[in-house]
């Protein structure tokens, strides 16, 4: 090895303390780059947060969109993809994602790990996070405030309930407010707190159990000539998930062992066989009777 020579050491000293002189360079105190990593690690902990709770919406919408009865209220699964997709968190949950492996990239030694360790950890962190926030009811808080605050975003249970509420279609949704002895018809009040009298005489034990049990309903029917009268062909369940609350209290109406004679596998009304799409409407009465 060749010995530094003590006068190129001088020189060098000197061209340093030149350019500094020059620059006015001032040394920085420890404590700014301390600030710096801490506060770096900081926002990308924010960032995977956030995420995390754009994660807790996405799953609260994608259970509720109620993929089951996609053919009943649209025409075509793509057109109900486009209403039940849950656009807006997706794009919140990558962008900040995004956000967080950036600002750790900043941090004191983020450099040195790879692009794809510190990605699929932000990644992992935000749906970990994320579908714990959901089993509190995070998810369904965050659909209902953003659905109240932002203008171009219409929480999944807006849409559905405007899905629900197209008599003119055959499509009534609400909750079941009261009922005949013999749940020969009920009472529902819909999504705009209208008060509609239901004919369930065309019903099958398994709508009649979904009656019985009170709470929301879907209904499947014909709008009659009567005002505010509709003639239920199929009643199908509603249940909101991951709320963070009990599902509803049941209301005192009748007992079904009086209809039990209402079997599943007689057919319906001439009326009813023209609900769209029968067959399929059917099959799900055929799997709530098993």
């Amino acid at each position: 090895m060749t010995p530094t020579h003590p006068h190129n050491d001088d020189k060098l000293a000197k061209r340093v303390f030149d350019r500094i002189t020059e620059e006015h360079l001032i040394p920085r105190p420890r404590w700014e780059f301390v600030f710096k990593n801490y506060f770096f690690w900081g926002l990308g902990v924010v960032a995977v947060a956030i995420g995390a709770i754009a994660f807790s919406a996405i799953i609260f919408e994608v259970q509720n969109a109620d993929w089951q009865y996609a053919f009943v209220t649209h025409s075509d699964l793509f057109s109900f993809f486009l209403d039940a997709a849950p656009f807006l968190w997706v794009a919140v949950l990558a962008l900040f994602v995004g956000i967080g492996y950036l600002n750790v990239r900043k941090t004191n030694h983020g450099y040195r790990y790879p692009l794809s360790i510190i990605a699929l950890g932000a990644v992992l962190t935000s749906l970990a996070l994320g579908s714990a926030l959901y089993e509190k009811g995070f998810g369904s808080m965050v659909e209902e405030f953003a659905g109240n605050s932002l203008p171009f975003h219409r929480s999944i249970m807006t849409e559905q309930h405007s899905w629900w509420l197209a008599p003119a279609k055959g499509l009534l949704g609400g909750t079941v407010v009261a009922s005949a002895s013999d749940v020969s018809s009920f009472e529902l009040r819909d999504f705009s707190d209208a008060v509609w009298h239901v004919d369930a005489s065309d019903l099958r034990t398994p709508d009649l159990r979904t009656v019985a049990r009170g709470g929301m309903v879907r209904i499947v029917g014909v709008p009659t000539t009567a005002t505010s009268s509709f003639h239920a062909c199929f009643v199908l369940p509603w249940e909101t998930y991951g709320a963070g609350r009990g599902g509803p209290t049941p209301l005192p109406l009748a007992l079904i062992a009086s209809t039990s004679d209402r079997s599943h596998l007689v057919p319906r009304s001439d009326a009813c066989k023209q609900t769209r799409p029968y067959a399929q409407l059917r099959e799900l009465d055929d799997q709530d009777a098993l």
